[in-house]
């Protein structure tokens, strides 16, 4: 597999879109909406690389193409609240997906196992995160 140009087929698809893609050493892994900026860890593996680029592809497809849930509309609860962890929880799954399947459509392969591991990962330590006690419950539970 040359994962370098998979890395470049996504940066075409990022670029297309509006996206930055930089490769910082160290780097977080994340994406800004505001400055459609996408950073990748360069220190990591490049199937690494990749994966984690799908998963924050995925992240620009919700933003600019919406979703079932309205992931904005966690910005109407404090960051600590349970509604925003719980919205930012289901977000990161959808990302997830939605890389996934934009593997598929730029004919990205990718070993299934390490993707399934990948994803769990990050989405165990985004359920840790969003369990944290010490949250406001801005929604009435049931």
């Amino acid at each position: 597999m040359d994962w370098n140009q998979s890395l470049n087929s996504l940066i075409i698809w990022a670029d297309n879109r509006g996206y930055h893609v930089e490769f910082v050493k160290g780097g977080d892994d994340s994406i800004c909406y505001i400055s459609k900026l996408i950073i990748i860890n360069s220190s990591s593996p490049l199937e690494t690389q990749v994966i984690r680029l799908l998963h924050e592809c995925g992240h620009a497809l919700i933003f600019d193409n919406g979703s079932v849930f309205d992931f904005k509309g966690k910005r109407n609860y404090d960051e600590n609240s349970v509604a925003h962890k719980v919205f930012t929880v289901i977000e990161e799954a959808e990302a997830w997906r939605r890389g996934k399947e934009l593997s598929t459509r730029l004919n990205i392969p990718l070993d299934e196992n390490i993707w399934e591991r990948s994803m769990v990962k990050a989405l165990k330590k985004h359920i840790n995160w969003a369990s944290d006690l010490k949250q406001k419950d801005e929604i009435n539970e049931d």
